[in-house]
């Protein structure tokens, strides 16, 4: 996978240069930025993507609808609408839910800290998805209610922090 360009931000998160992703992804000291979506159907559940198994970081991993790093100079409203496009081929307007700053020090995962834009949407049904094969394994729409139970016998983690603030956004939209 070709390596991207992105902001380096300070512990505000305000822009003071460009940093690539691969170094980003090993030094903790250069915060980046990272955004995601969470997309709900008005059916009470939730697209759940599983990572390509070609994936560095999380290969088969299942996680929220979309997530990724805005490039240089995006702005992340634009950047995870982008990236939910490229990964699913799903087009919804994004809305902005919070900011969550991580810092990732595990051995033998990336190291780095980064600022992560939470945003969700809402689609009547079920649109139609498009898997980027490079990105996606595979997508499924779960019953929010049903979440627990997936995690059981899917690889994934509800006590990740970015599952957490999901747990929000349903709350908040009355989805739980």
């Amino acid at each position: 996978m070709a390596d991207e360009l992105l902001d380096l931000v300070d512990s505000d998160d305000n822009i003071i240069g460009n940093v690539w992703k691969s170094k980003a992804h090993g030094d903790p000291n250069l915060i980046h930025r990272e955004v995601a979506i969470a997309v709900f159907n008005d059916n009470g559940e939730i697209l759940l993507q599983q990572r390509s198994l070609n994936k560095v970081t999380g290969p088969g991993m299942w996680d929220i609808s979309a997530v990724g790093h805005p490039l240089a100079k995006e702005n992340p409203k634009f950047a995870v609408y982008r990236e939910l496009k490229e990964e699913l081929g799903i087009d919804v307007k994004p809305i902005y839910f919070d900011k969550l700053f991580s810092t990732h020090n595990k051995t033998g995962e990336n190291q780095e800290s980064r600022f992560t834009w939470v945003y969700y949407a809402i689609t009547n049904g079920y649109p139609k998805i498009k898997l980027q094969a490079s990105e996606v394994n595979d997508a499924k729409w779960i019953k929010f209610s049903e979440i627990e139970i997936f995690s059981r016998t899917h690889d994934f983690r509800l006590d990740r922090e970015l599952i957490k603030q999901t747990y929000r956004i349903a709350r908040n939209l009355k989805i739980i």
